[in-house]
């Protein structure tokens, strides 16, 4: 039996000698892993159009077992991204992260279209802009962790329940939001939060993917973001 997938190419990696396993987020059955034989020869047809970041149709015969890979329709390589060096080693540490934080065989359509979504916005700047990848790139780190049941709270503190104050507010993952001074200082391991990054992340979880590059923000504002990033996704991933 034949089954057609829409996929994302996430990685590669190379198995016996002319063979390679792809792993590929897909609409219609989330992360999956399948191999392609002899991808690797030269004369092999299928290994350009499954390049890691390429959106294709993927074709699956399935005999026995999880199949294996019989043809691809390229849709988009989004060629953009890889012209531009600081976009490029966004999107492919987003790509690992991804992969990291994304279980097997979940399908999710939402995580599917904010993913192409994700690199269909990148791929549309038309020059390199550090400050506006980095938005797009964390702007998509929580709206993914938000999908994945990982609702960081900011609108309140997270262990007393009380309106967040402007000033002195910290991060704690364990508890998956923020606390107020108060309750910080009762111990537990944080890092501080700045007021940027609580409006920030609440941006980023009110609007859709694509418009996340008319926020604007200087690169120094978006340091203390990172870190909460960088926190959580540690909490999560292990």
């Amino acid at each position: 039996m034949d089954y057609k997938y829409q996929a994302i190419v996430l990685g590669k990696y190379d198995v016996a000698e002319t063979d390679r396993i792809y792993v590929l987020y897909t609409r219609e059955a989330g992360k999956i892993r399948l191999p392609a034989h002899g991808v690797r020869k030269p004369q092999a047809k299928l290994a350009g159009n499954l390049e890691t970041l390429a959106h294709s149709e993927v074709f699956v015969a399935r005999a026995r077992g999880k199949g294996r890979i019989t043809g691809v329709i390229p849709v988009d390589f989004f060629a953009s991204i890889k012209e531009k060096i600081h976009t490029m080693e966004k999107v492919f540490w987003v790509l690992g992260i991804f992969d990291r934080l994304v279980t097997q065989e979940e399908k999710d359509e939402r995580i599917f279209e904010l993913l192409l979504g994700y690199l269909r916005a990148i791929d549309a700047a038309e020059v390199e802009d550090a400050t506006k990848t980095d938005i797009f790139t964390y702007g998509f780190i929580f709206k993914l962790l938000h999908l994945l049941g990982y609702g960081l709270e900011m609108s309140k503190c997270v262990a007393c329940g009380a309106m967040l104050k402007p000033g002195e507010n910290f991060f704690e993952s364990e508890r998956g939001g923020t606390v107020c001074a108060a309750c910080a200082a009762r111990g537990g391991k944080r890092v501080k939060i700045t007021d940027e990054a609580v409006k920030f992340i609440r941006l980023f979880l009110e609007n859709k993917i694509e418009n996340l590059g008319k926020i604007k923000a200087e690169e120094k504002k978006l340091s203390n973001l990172k870190l909460v990033a960088s926190e959580a996704i540690k909490w999560i991933a292990g």
